[in-house]
């Protein structure tokens, strides 16, 4: 597991499609049915909010450390031959953005005992509840539908070939870190995200190259990584003095790929937030904390049913301030209130169902997951709709209006 910044393998010309097949319906958390504007809506509210409450509260606005690690498989064993975009987004998230970047290759032998050893290593040296990890993959994976697990391989010969398995050592992000994640996978991937994950206010959003069941681009000029790399370095030169999201990142990708458009999708629950993004300015030019920030010894969810749709960010100021001199005058200190969501109730208007449709139209499976599963189970076994009688309906979770976390 090493650190670098190499840029010297030449870049792949395979236009190759490579499909990878999945099994399971999308969770609630990634099904979200509101309208884009409700979503950008929201998105700027935590935003305000975010650097009100740093404002009031003398937090720093972001996060205070950024690590990305890189997995790939070693280049002798690397079918698809992803080096040089690789080492084009190491540059990316190095050399423009200040991220502090490790890679990890992953050999033929012990491969999983690998990965789950430099995953938990690199976690351990830089979680922390302040910080952001971003995970990346590149390289060949498929859904085994029998175990109910996602599969990493160097080539397509994962039945005989070395491969590991993601959900074993992503757990690690979900189960122990404090960190926020953001997972960028280079693969198709939909698994299961149905887990009892207690919700703490984290954040886990994954990036992934194309919705399930569908496929991505090979290494090349019109890759997913590419793609990535275009966008990461227009956002970065128009939010240099600000921040952007991960909705930000999936909408651009989305408008340009077409058919091949990526997904966003929530890991854990429990928050609506989007992950925020930019520049750091170099280790030795950030401000220095007088204090440590001390952990948090419990956490108050409370929700707020607002009687008005309207919410201004004046009155989120006005909270911003208030909320803590309130906790304060109680004898309740605070380290920080954090936004987790910020929703409207009832049922969606005729136009936002259109609207819903129309965006998904290409997606079945985004408009009515378990017609698509249903009948894509049945299509690979072989028989009719009514037949497939083994798949799962999820019911999706009632969110209240406003949701804030007091630590």
């Amino acid at each position: 597991m090493t650190s670098m910044f190499r840029q010297d393998t030449p870049d792949s010309s395979l236009q190759e499609q490579l499909r990878i097949d999945t099994g399971l319906p999308p969770s609630p958390l990634s099904l979200d049915f509101r309208s884009s504007r409700d979503d950008q809506h929201e998105t700027k509210l935590q935003e305000y909010w975010d650097k009100s409450i740093a404002k009031h509260m003398d937090l720093l606005d972001g996060y205070h450390n950024v690590h990305v690690l890189m997995i790939k498989w070693r280049d002798e064993i690397d079918q698809l031959q992803v080096r040089q975009e690789v080492d084009d987004l190491t540059s990316v998230f190095g050399n423009i953005f200040k991220f502090d970047v490790t890679e990890v290759q992953l050999g033929a032998s012990k491969s999983q005992l690998q990965l789950e050893k430099d995953i938990a290593s690199w976690a351990y040296e830089n979680d922390g509840p302040h910080n952001l990890l971003i995970v990346y993959y590149a390289g060949h994976g498929i859904y085994n539908d029998i175990t109910k697990v996602l599969e990493f391989s160097p080539s397509n010969e994962i039945d005989t070939g070395p491969r590991v398995i993601w959900n074993k050592a992503e757990k690690q992000f979900i189960e122990t870190v404090q960190a926020d994640v953001f997972a960028i996978m280079d693969c198709c991937y939909a698994s299961d995200l149905l887990r009892n994950v207690p919700e703490i206010g984290r954040t886990f959003e994954m990036l992934a190259a194309s919705h399930m069941g569908l496929t991505t681009t090979q290494p090349g000029k019109n890759s997913f990584t590419r793609c990535l790399i275009k966008h990461l370095k227009e956002l970065a030169v128009e939010s240099s003095n600000s921040f952007f999201t991960t909705r930000d990142i999936v909408e651009r990708m989305q408008k340009e790929r077409g058919s091949q458009a990526p997904a966003l999708w929530r890991r854990i629950g429990g928050n609506s937030r989007h992950i925020r993004l930019s520049k750091l300015k170099p280790m030795h030019d950030r401000p220095k904390r007088n204090k440590e920030i001390p952990s948090h010894a419990r956490f108050l969810n409370l929700g707020f049913h607002l009687r008005n749709e309207a919410f201004s960010e004046t009155q989120i100021d006005s909270l911003s301030k208030k909320l803590p001199l309130l906790f304060e005058e109680e004898g309740v200190p605070l380290l920080d209130i954090k936004w987790l969501a910020c929703r409207k109730v009832g049922t969606p208007t005729f136009r936002e169902v259109v609207e819903i449709v129309v965006k998904n139209r290409g997606n079945l499976a985004m408009i009515s997951p378990a017609t698509a599963e249903k009948k894509r189970c049945a299509d690979e076994a072989g028989m009719d709709e009514g037949a497939a009688h083994d798949v799962k309906c999820q019911k999706r979770r009632s969110q209240p209006n406003l949701s804030t976390k007091v630590r």
